[in-house]
């Protein structure tokens, strides 16, 4: 009886090594097992609340599972958004898409306070659908929608602007000229560049008036710069080259140029 006694209670040191993951699931299993087999056999208990056992068996795998799930994998992949979360963006999207009209698709698009009132609006850049008969330098421009919230939370067009962004093609051996959108609290800032061994980029920074209920451009960054002699050009705009210029308005074609020396 004292050898059964003393081979449990080896099992059972054992088995409390393996629940802190030093043995396989395998191991634990057939520790489990010796130890039910001298309680119901060689310690004379005919059978063993199956239970009880059951206990004994959660205690050594779930105080595994409970130390592992404490330590954070750093190799987890993120748990997929809830079904409602991609829902809404499911539904964000449509409403987008909706404003993609006359053959035109959605080229990029942005969310922001674009008025400075907490209410998210939405920058589109709009683009006619390629039919890949497109030239180097030909093609339409694209369209740059600023759409807002109005009292009932519906996303409305607000002002656009079709010269801001070039076409798809007019950005040299450098490809699309289109380089990014983004907004902050009452502006937006795009940016434009291309070419070949002369690049050139182009940033727009508008920025709401709340008495006008309008944008207007408040700075325009200018830079060229040579790829093979180094020699680069940078000019800055601000309101007091640029005047007072709602952003449907705006056009960068009468922007001076800014050439190399």
């Amino acid at each position: 009886m004292r050898n059964a006694f003393n081979e449990v209670k080896s099992s059972l040191e054992l088995l409390a090594m393996s629940a802190l993951g030093n043995f396989s699931q395998v191991t634990k299993a057939k520790l489990l097992e010796k130890i039910h087999r001298h309680l119901a056999g060689r310690i004379g208990i005919a059978m063993i609340n199956r239970t009880t056992f059951n206990l004994v068996y959660l205690a050594a795998f779930g105080f595994s599972t409970i130390a592992a799930a404490q330590t954070p994998n750093p190799y987890a992949k993120p748990h997929p958004a809830p079904a409602a979360a991609a829902q809404d963006k499911g539904s964000q999207m449509d409403d987008l898409k909706s404003f993609a009209t006359a053959g035109t698709r959605i080229l990029d698009s942005k969310t922001g306070d674009l008025t400075g009132n907490g209410r998210p609006g939405a920058l589109l850049v709009l683009e006619p659908i390629p039919t890949g008969s497109e030239k180097l330098g030909e093609g339409s421009q694209r369209d740059v929608v600023l759409l807002t919230r109005d009292t009932s939370g519906h996303l409305q067009k607000a002002a656009s602007n079709a010269t801001v962004v070039p076409c798809g093609t007019c950005g040299g051996t450098a490809g699309d000229p289109y380089g990014y959108a983004r907004i902050s609290r009452g502006q937006f800032t795009i940016a434009n560049g291309g070419g070949s061994r002369e690049r050139w980029s182009d940033e727009y920074t508008f920025t709401y008036a709340a008495d006008k209920k309008d944008w207007f451009v408040t700075k325009v960054v200018r830079s060229v710069s040579d790829a093979d002699t180094g020699k680069q050009k940078h000019v800055d705009l601000t309101t007091k080259e640029l005047g007072v210029v709602s952003f449907k308005d705006f056009d960068p074609s009468k922007l001076p140029e800014v050439t190399l020396p």
